[in-house]
């Protein structure tokens, strides 16, 4: 067995030590949402808690399944509402099949890439096996996971790029007044689409493309985002170089603070949708048999003032007195309309028994 596997597995096996020595008060608690980027080495996983449901974005590599399922049953998850497969890659559901097999999954997101890999057959077999209902992610979509989160599918397009990271798939979760803009392992081609796709990119929690590699964070692409939290999901001394100095300097450039699963461990954050707080956990592996232990740091931050998506069952749409369209409130054209030519609408049905029609850019119902 080679050591990294063993490594991986030791890793697990402590990380299940925990669960007995954990409460229920790990779970999201009534009108938090909690996102986790998860130390997975050289890969991706992301963890979304809201009132009590749960999606998984990626799982790592193959040797990381064990440290993922553990981190979810640690964390009180014991189905998934959702699990999303950003692209095919390796390092992002190698260790999905894990998952996929242990955990009772609602339904499956993927960026409908093919790869003819072992990993990616193994993937669909699974859930093919667990008849898991499976969809095919495309821009516009949004995924209904509570009526007081709104989560958007950015990328990737019904055209679709030559690259496998290019097509991943891109996605914006809004909380109030908070948003995260995470982007699988997209890169300046799709940053490019997004800039001209008339979707408001202002995030304040960025998770970074391609592990902070060259071929992504543009410039341009950063200075729309204008991220003041950037999470880099990269392994120590990777063979690749992740992050490279360009784009650590460009985040910087930005005032944007840097985390690093590397460097940092696991990364919570933690929001009311009004202000949001950092939490780190850099686990420190023993081979005696006891518990890992951990050190932990936060910090909170505040928010400034964008546009609230409502909290109620109902969605709030807004409008122009001078035009006859009705946008959510996070979508570039509506943050253009002046205050005092606001009309606010109760939902879609309101919006249109007032004679406006969808705006063609943000697509509400």
């Amino acid at each position: 067995m080679k050591m990294s596997n063993f490594k991986r597995i030791l890793q697990a096996a402590l990380l299940s030590v925990l669960i007995i020595a954990v409460s229920a008060a790990t779970v999201s608690a009534s009108g938090d949402l909690l996102v986790h980027f998860i130390d997975v080495g050289q890969g991706d996983s992301e963890l979304i808690q809201f009132n009590g449901k749960n999606i998984l974005i990626d799982a790592g590599d193959q040797d990381a399944g064990p440290i993922v399922k553990s981190y979810l049953r640690i964390h009180g998850v014991k189905s998934l509402d959702l699990v999303v497969a950003t692209h095919p890659h390796s390092d992002h559901i190698g260790g999905m099949l894990a998952v996929l097999n242990d955990f009772q999954v609602g339904q499956v997101l993927d960026s409908g890439q093919v790869h003819t890999t072992p990993t990616f057959e193994g993937f669909l077999n699974v859930i093919d096996k667990k008849n898991i209902p499976y969809n095919v992610a495309e821009r516009g979509q949004t995924i209904d996971l509570d009526p007081s989160l709104r989560i958007e599918v950015l990328s990737p397009t019904s055209t679709p790029f030559n690259n496998l990271n290019e097509n991943s798939i891109v996605l914006k979760v809004t909380y109030n007044k908070v948003s995260f803009l995470l982007m699988g392992d997209a890169g300046i081609e799709a940053e490019d689409s997004l800039l001209s796709s008339g979707y408001n990119l202002k995030s304040d929690i960025l998770k970074v493309g391609h592990h902070g590699s060259s071929s992504s964070s543009g410039s341009a692409f950063l200075s729309r985002v204008k991220p003041t939290s950037s999470i880099i999901e990269v392994g120590a001394g990777n063979d690749y170089g992740h992050p490279t100095s360009k784009t650590l300097s460009a985040l910087q450039s930005t005032g944007s603070k840097v985390y690093r699963t590397d460097t940092n461990g696991n990364i919570v954050v933690t929001t009311d949708g009004q202000t949001y707080s950092v939490s780190t956990s850099k686990q420190s592996w023993s081979t005696t048999g006891t518990a890992p232990k951990s050190t932990a740091s936060a910090v909170a931050w505040p928010i400034s003032p964008v546009a609230a998506v409502s909290t109620t069952s109902q969605e709030a749409f807004v409008g122009s007195v001078k035009s006859n369209k009705y946008h959510y409130p996070s979508c570039q054209w509506a943050e253009k309309i002046k205050p005092s030519n606001e009309i606010w609408f109760t939902g879609s049905a309101d919006a249109r028994a007032h004679g406006y029609v969808p705006c063609g850019v943000c697509h509400p119902p």
